[in-house]
């Protein structure tokens, strides 16, 4: 009534004193069903005399346990639902301090339950759940997202002491409370007791030494490469071959107002000899590029190989080549009416026809078949392929895969997922990294059981020594990349190899180019293969992503073509757009490192040089293979050996003998060329009329 200013203030229940205390056994049973308890005549005091200095004119002053509080009400009200998850925090952080002593002192069969216990605490307390996730729930399915994730890594290595430091994947590759929590008490390795994990056995192959696999030809076609030759040029001048829009324009909406889409595409995509593989020009038309890319492809390797295609009809010859989209069923409209043109148009568009019809064309008996896991899809093919030849299901096994984008849709929906980089460039391994660009193209190897390889006297361009696949299963997301998965398989690879991991000199990073994945990747193939590796012999990495772009089911034959020309020419070629590497990524501690500049072959004697190629799939399958060049690093494996005159040619390098002729140089050389149609014929000596024009142009210079 003075207009003085007044205080109201809501008392708790005070222990020892008042109407409270009077009826305590019906009070406390009220205060225990909302988690309130009692104040101390001091505590009330104390908050009086601070409330009074308050310039707050209505206040409560209560003892509640906030835990218990938000578990006896059926609801927590949003005025408490701050103090309840300050309560949760405080709580666990007061416990999380003294997780090392506890791990130390509990005996070890309860370590693991501790600690599973202190991660569902921490992730309750970060994601403000009512409850305890369960141990076996995805971080992910919980509405985590990467900077929770980061912080989760982070109060774990402080929880601990720093007696770990787990990397900023570590919720990625552990993506449950339980699998979390084990990854973290497996590193810590100064509690007693604790069993030291032995890492996993890698699997033998069951084939012996004289059934390794031989790469006997190649073909290819990339952007920027027309031929092994062609694109080894583009690699070793640092080339990039992504630009805006399709060479032949189809790509370009109707209006002509939108960007056209970055890629590395294909220059004639649109060009085809039917005549050549005796297919009707109606069937033609109506065949999706890609088929007619892999009939070409096929055929080159073929020949790069020195095998007659036309000599394989009636042979256990294989085929076996990843392809994933099908573009040109929406490009060409499909035929109405005309029963003939529907067929063509339904075996033209088909995967399962694609390879099929390779081995009809040639008259190929051996397994014919077309691989989808996605990004892996090719290098998976030629795991198949060479399982195939130890098992003896064929003799001569053909392996790659080919991509095409002939429609705008599926680049549209990958730019709307932010899975595409704004620039159009894989920056791999980059701190800018931000996506990759889509590509296109078509590569396949031709390979042999290298017992068979030797015998034949074939040229032999490397060995597969061995392969691996396998799936990330429950990771942290379909298409999230998992960090042990990988490193499992590359183990399986280098078991399957017979080689120690500190033997491998490079590796052909599937390396798309984000900013989680690459860290992920790099992490795992220091983990595979940084053990027994000399400080001065760090693991190479690459990706030829970073010149080409993603060619999805054509992706890994794209790098085994790379480290295959490698091999041939003894030198890595410049890994493109690193300038700053990724932060994310420890580099210091890990014994990699990046091919910023072209670097000759680190030499070893006793044995060839050797590289891994890896290839992880948006389904979450995972390919891996150890490659091994059969000669001498910087032997030009496509020369022809010298050879007494009149004597056949032979894979390998032999002195003469006693008694024998030796070995001379001609100084004029004759080059048969053919072809089936006079026009034909005019084109191959024009291609190698302009090769003869550049080798001598790289000589004088």
């Amino acid at each position: 009534a003075r207009g003085l200013p007044g205080q109201a203030i809501a008392w708790g229940a005070w222990s020892g004193v008042g109407e409270a205390e009077e009826a305590r056994e019906r009070t406390e049973e009220r205060l225990a069903a909302v988690g309130a308890g009692w104040l101390t005549p001091k505590q009330g005091l104390q908050a009086f005399d601070r409330l009074l200095r308050a310039e707050v004119s209505a206040d409560a002053v209560v003892s509640v346990d906030w835990a218990a509080f938000a578990a006896g009400v059926p609801r927590v009200p949003s005025l408490f639902s701050e103090l309840v998850e300050a309560g949760r925090a405080s709580v666990a952080e007061a416990e999380s301090g003294d997780l090392a002593t506890r791990l130390e002192e509990s005996p070890p069969a309860e370590r693991e339950r501790l600690i599973v216990k202190f991660v569902r605490e921490e992730v309750r307390a970060l994601l403000r759940l009512p409850d305890l996730p369960a141990p076996d729930v995805g971080f992910f399915d919980l509405g985590m997202d990467s900077l929770m994730a980061v912080e989760l890594r982070n109060r774990a290595n402080r929880a601990v002491g720093g007696q770990v430091a787990l990397p900023n994947t570590a919720v990625l590759d552990y993506p449950t409370p339980a699998r979390f929590g084990r990854r973290l008490l497996e590193g810590l390795r100064e509690l007693p007791d604790l069993p030291v994990p032995a890492p996993p056995a890698p699997r033998r192959a069951v084939r012996g030494e004289d059934e390794r696999v031989a790469v006997v030809g190649l073909g290819c076609r990339f952007p920027g490469g027309d031929g092994p030759e062609a694109f080894w040029a583009e690699l070793r001048s640092g080339g990039d071959a992504v630009g805006r829009g399709r060479p032949d324009g189809l790509l370009e909406d109707a209006g002509g107002t939108e960007p056209r889409p970055w890629g590395a595409y294909l220059s004639g995509l649109d060009r085809f000899d039917a005549e050549f593989f005796r297919i009707a020009p109606v069937e033609a038309e109506l065949m999706d590029p890609q088929q007619r890319l892999l009939l070409e492809v096929v055929w080159e390797a073929l020949e790069d190989a020195g095998v007659d295609p036309r000599s394989l009809a009636g042979s256990r010859t294989g085929v076996y080549a990843g392809i994933m989209t099908n573009d040109y069923r929406d490009v060409a409209a499909p035929p109405a009416g005309d029963a003939l043109r529907g067929l063509h148009f339904a075996t033209g568009n088909s995967a399962a026809t694609a390879i099929g019809r390779v081995a009809f064309t040639l008259g190929l008996e051996g397994p014919a078949i077309a691989v989808d896991t996605a990004c892996s899809s090719s290098l998976v093919a030629i795991h198949q392929a060479a399982a195939g030849l130890a098992r003896g299901e064929t003799d001569l096994a053909l392996a790659g895969g080919v991509n095409a984008i002939l429609s705008a849709g599926l680049t549209g929906l990958f730019a709307e997922a932010g899975m595409l980089a704004p620039d159009g460039r894989c920056k791999t391994f980059d701190a800018a990294a931000n996506g990759f660009v889509r590509g296109e193209g078509c590569g396949i190897v031709a390979l042999k059981r290298l017992a068979d390889a030797e015998r034949d006297g074939d040229r032999i361009l490397a060995v597969l020594l061995g392969s691996a696949v396998n799936q990330d299963g429950a990771s942290a997301g379909l298409t999230v990349p998992n960090g042990p998965a990988q490193e499992r398989v590359i183990r399986e690879a280098l078991g399957r190899a017979g080689v120690a991991p500190g033997t491998v000199d490079y590796l052909e990073a599937h390396g798309t180019g984000t900013e989680l994945g690459d860290p992920i990747e790099v992490g795992a193939a220091a983990a595979a293969y940084g053990a027994g590796r000399p400080a001065d012999r760090p693991l190479l990495l690459g990706s030829v992503k970073t010149n080409v772009g993603h060619l999805e089911a054509a992706a890994g034959v794209a790098g085994v073509v790379k480290v295959l020309l490698a091999m041939r020419h003894g030198e890595i070629p410049k890994h493109l757009h690193f300038a700053e590497p990724n932060p994310r990524i420890e580099w210091g501690a890990l014994p990699v490192r990046v091919v910023s500049e072209t670097v000759p072959w680190p030499e070893v004697s006793g044995r060839g040089v050797r590289a891994g190629v890896s290839s992880f799939s948006l389904s979450g399958t995972n390919a891996h293979l150890v490659l091994e060049d059969y000669g001498e690093p910087g032997e030009a494996a496509g020369a022809p050996p010298l050879v007494p005159i009149g004597a056949p040619a032979s894979g390998r390098h032999h002195p003469p003998a006693a008694g024998e002729m030796p070995l001379v140089e001609r100084g004029q050389r004759v080059l048969p060329l053919s072809g089936r149609t006079g026009p034909a014929l005019a084109a191959v000596a024009g291609r190698y009329a302009n090769w003869l024009e550049a080798e001598d142009r790289d000589g004088e210079s």
